[in-house]
């Protein structure tokens, strides 16, 4: 799958380092190899919403916007797990989707 990156995305990554950072590299690898969203390792489709997925990596949560053709993933938010679920994310996520 083809893979884009919003800026929030892009930033919170520069922030990490070591093992966590090797994690997202890893994940973001696999997600470019694989061919469909079934095929991703903890990922969950977020209920309530049409096109928005979650992928844990370790402590954090990335979401991610799954493009109407199918084979586009938007990086939106890499966030800590307690961030992740808060009103504000969901109302961010729900205007991007």
């Amino acid at each position: 799958m083809k893979v884009e990156y919003s800026k929030e995305f892009e930033k919170a990554v520069r922030k990490l380092s070591g093992k966590i950072l090797a994690s997202v590299k890893k994940t973001i690898l696999e997600v470019k190899a694989a061919n469909n969203v079934e095929e991703l390792t903890d990922c969950e489709k977020l209920t309530g919403y049409n096109r928005a997925y979650r992928l844990r990596i370790g402590s954090l949560r990335a979401f991610f916007i799954l493009q109407i053709n199918g084979d586009t993933v938007n990086f939106e938010y890499l966030v800590p797990r307690g961030e992740a679920y808060s009103k504000k994310m969901q109302n961010n996520l729900r205007r991007k989707d």
